[in-house]
């Protein structure tokens, strides 16, 4: 079984928990902040995920780490450290928080621009978002001056890509491409 398919199940069974509990929003911010946590920390996702490090070790590290989370989610932690699933957490951490977007009707979207956006692009770029998707939006935003001007959105399997950098790369290429043959 691919470790994103367990992955999956460990946010399913932590959702169904979290539901009887009625702690889906703090599990929800606790899942959050793992998934950064371990994402930005190269020496703990190594340690997680190493064959080495006894899982009485791993389930220390984690409750050590994230000591200050929800009894639910520090216990739920533990046990995942105990079974030799530590290095899944990250996933299981995204796994959760899709699974709850997807029970509200959000959908996660990214837009990529050249420089920072200002309220007035963001707003444009909402009501773009809306035309697509309707319901809720998770908007994440990234800068990448390569892009010289425009925008890349991506909601969903879906994605606009309206940068200057992809209009000259079509613009290039289809003038290299061109079959004319002067006839003289």
């Amino acid at each position: 079984m691919s470790a994103g398919t367990v992955a999956r199940r460990y946010g399913k069974s932590l959702l169904a928990l979290s539901k009887e509990q009625n702690a889906v929003e703090a599990v929800e911010q606790d899942m959050r902040v793992l998934a950064d946590v371990v994402r930005e920390n190269r020496e703990l996702s190594a340690i997680l995920g190493s064959p080495v490090v006894r899982p009485e070790k791993k389930e220390a590290i984690v409750g050590s780490v994230f000591h200050g989370a929800q009894p639910l989610t520090a216990s739920f932690l533990a046990q995942l450290a105990r079974k030799g699933r530590a290095g899944l957490l990250a996933q299981m951490a995204e796994a959760y928080l899709a699974l709850v977007r997807e029970e509200r009707g959000i959908v996660l979207a990214e837009v990529v621009t050249a420089t920072p956006l200002n309220d007035s692009s963001r707003s444009e770029i909402n009501a773009l978002i809306g035309k697509i998707h309707e319901g809720g939006v998770e908007l994440s935003e990234k800068v990448d001056p390569h892009l010289i001007g425009g925008f890349k959105l991506r909601v969903g399997d879906r994605m606009i890509d309206a940068s200057v950098f992809q209009s000259l790369r079509t613009l290039h290429r289809n003038l290299t491409n061109n079959p004319y043959e002067p006839a003289y």
